[in-house]
């Protein structure tokens, strides 16, 4: 009934529409003999569709959407190709991505050669840098997946060296840089992550966690002008892509002013959605001064701050995400390497209530099955004690989640935001070995959240991923595989989604998370014109060859702001 329902409402409005002669209804942009997906299950496919400034009017045939072309209408023959809502990116950190898109970028290096090549290489261009900076190493190029101070030393030992792991959570720095921040074999740490040290006690050269810090606050400070030149370029880069939304998942006041300055220059060509970063130290006056925020923003399309991000574990790979059994390559206690949460749990459930009142969307790094336990234990109190329903709050990453705890998410309408790029099987050797063998059948989870009924909401962790790019995204949740074919077969097959579910994922699934399933992430009149053109049909093609797909065109609010050159 719902479906027939539906059906009718778009036949009605789309009928009204092409009958009427007023001027009103003249489209000033019409996209025709296409294959569009509207995400509507009752229409799933049409052939064209009109708009009017911001917005859809009308889909259907080619010909019926024409009737609405007046004089100054532009029309578009798109020849048959696929036509997507754009990808809503809803887990992104992308000041840090579009400032690591200027430093060393190490995603692509295989071997600590590579790695030192490409470090050398960043070095050598900008020789008037005070520091090193860059992103992106894997563990599994190191032995034992600890990349050492000394690699470093051989190729650059007279200016510091600080280079992200591509998850974040880690740093490879140099004896420069040790120095520089007075770490020895005699300095302590004892906060939540660690100073890595060998047998004899001396620092390796890597940092995890908050340890990073102690090296990171020596960094020069980046200027507000960079810093706006990075996101535009950021930005720009995100369009390329097929990116017409982004939801951060992390951030403070300073950053929100950043966009918002870009939006009142009419330079913020993506949607935006600001969260705030939330921990301990976080007081009733941050608390009522991003509520006031979030006030402000409430009615603006391009631009809005009504989420809380909260860190309660680390990853897998460094050991720091929080199990509730043990590691299967270590006797370390998975609770963390120092046996604690990266926020206490008494703070963290404190600051849940109070976030989940003030009408906050809540988002929780959880990685671990026993913080995705402990989130889901604390929306549930939110439910309980604050009386809230349907507040759309969302647990981050999830990458291990026990079986018990799957149902609950559509039970406590909690979402799970999952990001498929981090389970390209190039990068899994060094987490799936602390996994274990046990516990692998329920890692990354898609389908197994999908048959819970659970919204599944994807995005990219951006830096903290291989690339940005939603077509990899999708291609790894369908294949389960590297766009290389590895392994046959796929790994944990049985995690494979649907193309149809995947894209929905990356974008209906990120505009529910927000509220905005009436105007985004559907093709549909009425809805906001942000979409996408395909060069190949991710709907007819071999799965296997989804990588190889293009965006060849990307429309945000009605307006060209990415066009593929020829």
């Amino acid at each position: 009934m719902a479906r027939l329902l539906s059906l009718l409402f778009t036949f009605v409005l789309t009928l009204t529409i092409l009958s009427c002669g007023n001027k009103k209804t003249v489209a000033d942009k019409i996209f025709c003999n296409a294959r569009i997906y509207t995400g509507n299950e009752a229409q799933p496919f049409v052939e064209a569709m009109a708009l009017r400034d911001n917005k859809i009017i009308a889909v259907g045939t080619t010909d019926e959407i024409k009737k609405l072309a007046g004089a100054s209408t532009d029309t578009f023959n798109l020849q048959g190709k696929l036509v997507l809502p754009g990808f809503n990116d809803a887990h992104i950190h992308f000041l840090r991505g579009a400032l690591e898109l200027q430093t060393a970028n190490l995603n692509a290096c295989k071997t600590p050669k590579d790695a030192t090549d490409t470090i050398l290489a960043f070095a050598q261009r900008n020789p008037e840098a005070a520091w090193i900076t860059g992103s992106g190493w894997q563990y599994t190029i190191f032995p034992d997946s600890k990349p050492t101070k000394e690699i470093l030393d051989a190729i650059i030992p007279d200016r510091p060296v600080f280079i992200y792991a591509y998850d974040g959570h880690s740093a490879w720095v140099n004896s420069k840089a040790l120095a520089l921040a007075g770490i020895d074999k005699n300095t302590p740490y004892s906060g939540f992550g660690s100073i890595v040290k060998d047998k004899n006690g001396e620092p390796t050269g890597m940092l995890s966690e908050g340890a990073m810090q102690l090296v990171r606050k020596l960094l020069p400070p980046i200027t507000k002008e960079n810093k706006l030149k990075a996101i535009q370029a950021g930005l720009q880069y995100a369009a390329s892509l097929g990116i017409t939304s982004l939801q951060n998942a992390s951030g403070s006041i300073e950053e929100l002013e950043l966009y918002e300055e870009l939006l009142l220059q009419k330079k913020l060509i993506v949607r935006y959605g600001a969260a705030f970063s939330a921990n301990s130290k976080t007081s009733q006056e941050d608390i009522d001064r991003f509520t006031a925020l979030k006030k402000k923003f409430s009615n603006n399309a391009l631009l809005r701050a009504d989420a809380i991000k909260f860190i309660l574990d680390g990853v897998i790979e460094s050991h720091t995400a929080v199990m509730i059994n043990d590691y299967s390559d270590a006797g370390e206690k998975g609770r963390t390497a120092n046996g604690t949460f990266a926020l206490p749990l008494e703070d963290y459930r404190r600051l849940t209530l109070a976030f989940d009142n003030a009408g906050f969307r809540l988002f929780t790094h959880a990685i671990g099955d026993q913080s995705v336990r402990e989130a889901l234990n604390a929306y549930e109190q939110c439910n309980k004690i604050n009386g809230t329903q349907n507040s759309r709050h969302r647990i981050e990453h999830i990458e291990q989640c026990h079986p018990d705890d799957i149902k609950r998410f559509q039970q406590l309408h909690v979402l799970p935001s999952m990001q498929p790029i981090h389970a390209d099987p190039a990068t899994v050797a060094v987490w799936s070995k602390a996994v274990g063998q046990e516990r692998l059948p329920y890692s990354f989870g898609w389908q197994s959240m999908l048959q819970s009924k659970a919204t599944l909401v994807f995005g990219s962790d951006w830096p903290a991923c291989i690339n940005l790019d939603p077509i990899h995204g999708l291609h790894v949740a369908v294949n389960r595989q590297s766009p290389n074919g590895v392994p046959p077969g796929g790994w944990i097959p049985e995690q494979r989604i649907s193309i149809q579910d995947a894209i929905n994922a990356y974008t209906q699934g990120g505009a529910y998370s927000s509220f905005e399933e009436n105007t985004k992430g559907k093709l549909q009149p009425g809805y906001y014109a942000d979409f996408i053109v395909l060069s190949k049909d991710l709907f007819s093609i071999d799965p296997t060859e989804i990588y190889s797909a293009k965006v060849l065109l990307t429309v945000v609010d009605g307006n060209v702001v990415y066009k593929r050159k020829e």
